[in-house]
């Protein structure tokens, strides 16, 4: 290697290892590779601090209300009551959540090397219209899975390219001639062709296991869940599903409502015993239980919950694996968010019509009361909007709501809503942020409202799917109408208390009247103005790249110069190299990474700052082994290659740092 006289290069790493240090921090999904094992005992005790400290704080507080501040009577003390109705509604989940939360305690099996028996899987990719970027990695790293196995790539979008790259990697293609149904379709259109191939004599299947085109499976995936199926009464086994792309909208899955989901909730309901769902990707099933109930259901957007359902009925237990054993791309614009949720939506709305109270047969009471729960919680965007509605008739009434004086009621219920905040913090086991939690909270208004719509008049919203990073130009979310609609109805409220208070308008209006009802809308409006400004962050604008740059650092190689790589994704790098030292003669440059096979990639752009030439690689198109054997570098990473990275984890997991605090560990990592 040469280095020009004069050349500056940060040292950041060793010779021959990447790092993820020099600016760099790790994602949360590389946290929770570990196997699974019982929740830190601190965690623990936190955890059941916060949730009775929330509940009392939220209990003291409304006794304070109805037997100390509510008029004595007529109007004011009507009023008074239906404000503290208001104030009371979320008792009740709180109390069912701090009891639901109490134990998310979590195990697995022995890890199953050998295609045994039981253990003989087929792994399913659903597909349909993800760039070659996005794909690439998930079939590669399919494929490259232990035990043995079969691979096959579900292609819904009729790529030839794809057909190319399946059979390169060693996956088998399949394509239907009629998409309908969607992933659930693709899936019964492979279910039936395995099961034909069987009855015809093919080896027999036991287990298929099931990945989103956009889920890149970790090196375990099937290794430590294979065992699982041991017990013969197993019909599902959920994995979580995190992602890798930092700055994803609704927080990268973390402490947004994924994270809260597949770490707490998830968790959570298997140590209840009340049938964790399948949850599409990241999941494996039994061939025989699922061509017992007919395969996946098809006619509804809940697809997956239904055939959960459909399982439990027939007799069949479902477990959660806390493990994360794949990483994929989250939704990362607003628009992507909205349109993913909405779908959610509308699949929950057909399950709790198709599944009401009258339905409760082959379940028991606290099963179906589960199941109905998680429909019934895409309805609470209605509730906020409603909720809003309540103080503001209140205040323009002029109503008298509380004896008590404005400093003290203002004072009270920020010591109660600080209390609540903390415990709920320390229940979800920091799992969440508040900043981004409200923000989600108000963005289910439109979503509530669109599964409101369809249970009023069965019209559907235009099915789309949400994908990861998308080419094009960078544009910011667009706000929904509804959230400027309560923005301003909400100011308009709030300036006529203010008006009639200060005595500069007509009307007249005790500060004592406004100050109750004036709090809570005070709090709504900074929550509105949060979510408005989530969905127009920067962060969250569309991007023009195809495939998520992980920030690691390496020395390398580049056509016999010593170089360094910024950056790298599975179609391209980031390089910066003494200034002079980097050639544009060249069509391919000779790429070396620690631990990888030599790479030959198509410069792009060259630019230059101080001493340093900038340098960016793309991976040459239909280039199909390089694509898998960045895929590779990135999601199966060699031990050892990349400094401060924890045993199993991906490469991709390295990100920027960000100010969010780091939540501590939530399980044992000594045995």
């Amino acid at each position: 290697m040469t280095v020009q006289p004069g050349a500056r290069l940060p040292v950041l790493v060793r010779a021959g290892r990447a790092s993820v240090a020099g600016g760099a921090c790790l994602a949360a999904c590389a946290e929770q590779v570990g196997r699974p094992h019982p929740e830190n005992p601190r965690s623990r005790r936190l955890a059941h601090l916060g949730g009775l400290a929330a509940v009392s704080a939220l209990v003291l507080y409304l006794t304070w209300r109805l037997l100390f501040t509510l008029p004595l009577g007529g109007p004011d003390r009507v009023a008074g009551l239906v404000l503290v109705l208001f104030e009371a509604l979320p008792l009740a989940r709180l109390v069912a959540t701090t009891v639901a939360l109490w134990n998310i305690d979590s195990a697995g099996p022995d890890p199953v090397t050998d295609a045994g028996p039981g253990h003989r899987v087929v792994v399913l990719i659903t597909t349909d219209d993800e760039p070659v970027e996005v794909v690439a990695p998930t079939i590669a790293a399919a494929c490259a899975l232990r035990p043995t196995h079969q691979t096959w790539v579900l292609d819904d979008g009729d790529r030839p390219w794809m057909a190319e790259l399946a059979v390169r990697y060693g996956a088998r293609y399949v394509r239907r001639s009629a998409p309908d149904h969607a992933a659930a379709g693709a899936l019964d259109h492979a279910l039936t062709l395995l099961q034909a191939e069987i009855a015809a004599g093919a080896e027999r299947l036991d287990v298929v296991a099931v990945l989103d085109g956009d889920h890149v499976p970790l090196a375990t995936f099937l290794t430590d869940t294979l065992g699982w199926f041991d017990d013969p009464e197993i019909a599902l086994v959920q994995a979580p599903q995190a992602y890798y792309n930092a700055g994803a909208f609704d927080d990268d899955g973390e402490t947004g409502e994924q994270g809260l989901l597949f770490h707490v909730l998830m968790p959570g309901r298997d140590a209840r015993g009340v049938g964790p769902f399948w949850s599409g990707s990241t999941a494996l099933l039994r061939l025989e239980a699922l061509a017992g109930v007919g395969g996946v259901a098809t006619g509804t957007a809940a697809a997956h919950l239904q055939t959960s359902l459909n399982l439990l009925r027939a007799g069949w237990k479902t477990t959660y694996h806390h493990q994360v054993l794949a990483v994929g791309l989250a939704a990362s614009t607003s628009t992507q968010y909205l349109s993913q949720r909405r779908r959610w939506g509308l699949g929950a709305m057909q399950l709790l019509v198709a599944e009401g109270c009258t339905a409760r047969r082959g379940l028991s009471r606290r099963v179906h009361r589960a199941y109905l729960s998680a429909t019934l919680i895409w309805l609470q965007g209605v509730g906020t909007a409603l909720a809003l509605g309540v103080p503001a008739v209140l205040l323009v009434s002029g109503a008298s709501t509380t004896t008590a004086s404005p400093l003290v009621v203002a004072l009270a219920v920020l010591l109660m809503l600080a209390v609540r905040l903390w415990g709920a913090e320390q229940l979800y086991r920091q799992h969440l942020r508040w900043r981004t939690a409200v923000a989600l909270r108000v963005l289910r208004v439109p979503v509530g409202l669109s599964c409101l719509r369809w249970l009023l008049t069965r019209r559907e919203p235009r099915a789309e799917v949400a994908t990861g990073p998308v080419a094009g130009d960078r544009a910011r979310g667009k706000v929904p109408g509804v959230l400027w609609l309560l923005v301003g109805l909400t100011a308009g409220v709030l300036l006529h208390g203010l008006l009639g208070v200060t005595g500069l308008a007509p009307w007249r209006l005790p500060l004592a009247a406004a100050v109750a009802s004036g709090v809570w809308l005070v709090l709504g409006l900074a929550a509105l103005v949060l979510a408005l400004r989530h969905v127009q962050a920067p962060a969250h604008a569309s991007s023009r790249r195809r495939g998520y740059r992980a920030p690691v650092h390496a020395l390398v190689n580049v056509n016999g110069q010593r170089g360094e790589l910024v950056d790298v994704s599975v179609g391209g790098v980031a390089l910066q190299l003494p200034r002079g030292a980097f050639s544009t003669s060249s069509r391919l440059v000779a790429l070396h990474l620690p631990l990888a096979p030599t790479l030959e990639l198509e410069p792009v752009r060259m630019w230059q700052s101080d001493d340093l030439d900038h340098v960016a690689l793309r991976v040459p198109d239909g280039d199909w082994d390089t694509y898998r054997a960045l895929s590779l570098w990135l999601f199966h990473t060699p031990p050892g290659v990349v400094d401060g990275l924890p045993p199993q984890a991906p490469a991709v997991a390295a990100m920027l740092p960000t100010n969010h605090s780091r939540r501590p560990p939530l399980v044992c990592r000594h045995g």
